[in-house]
């Protein structure tokens, strides 16, 4: 039998494309968001985009004293497909054109995030001392939220 034909490192098999993510990846971090743009303005454009039932949970670090996010989110999905599949629509593209409302000139870039999974994501937030800075500054809109199966929020 034809051995495999492996592909060059750092290209997928099934597309020939390059990969954004390492295999296995669930947590993704979104960079170059629009400063203005909220969580759920990002919430609302990745279900748009079909990945509403693929998140598990969506946390935009927000800067306190300037009320705007730092430009970058982490975003879980249930599936590495998932994952990849975000990272391959995101990675390289102008924001504008994924979340528009904002004329910046960002291009998004998607990596691995340091933390993967849901349980590690929550379990760094909820040991760290920002969750208690968000919980006393009274801005539910700012905190990490999770989304059950059908994407509800829980």
């Amino acid at each position: 039998p034809a051995a495999a034909v492996m592909p060059p490192p750092g290209l997928s098999a099934q597309t020939g494309t390059e990969a954004v993510l390492p295999p296995g990846t669930t947590t993704a971090m979104l960079r170059n968001i629009p400063n203005k743009y909220t969580q759920q303005a990002l919430l609302e454009k990745l279900r748009e985009r079909g990945y509403g039932h693929a998140l598990d949970f969506i946390y935009v670090p927000v800067d306190f004293k300037n009320r705007c996010n730092f430009g970058y989110a982490f975003l879980n999905f249930r599936t590495s497909e998932a994952c990849a599949a975000f990272a391959g629509e995101f990675h390289g593209a102008e924001s504008r054109a994924m979340l528009p409302g904002f004329q910046s000139r960002k291009v998004c870039e998607v990596s691995s995030a340091r933390h993967q999974g849901l349980e590690e994501n929550v379990r760094r937030l909820r040991d760290g001392a920002v969750m208690t800075d968000l919980l006393a500054l009274g801005k539910p809109e700012w905190l990490p939220q999770i989304f059950g199966p059908a994407g509800e929020a829980v």
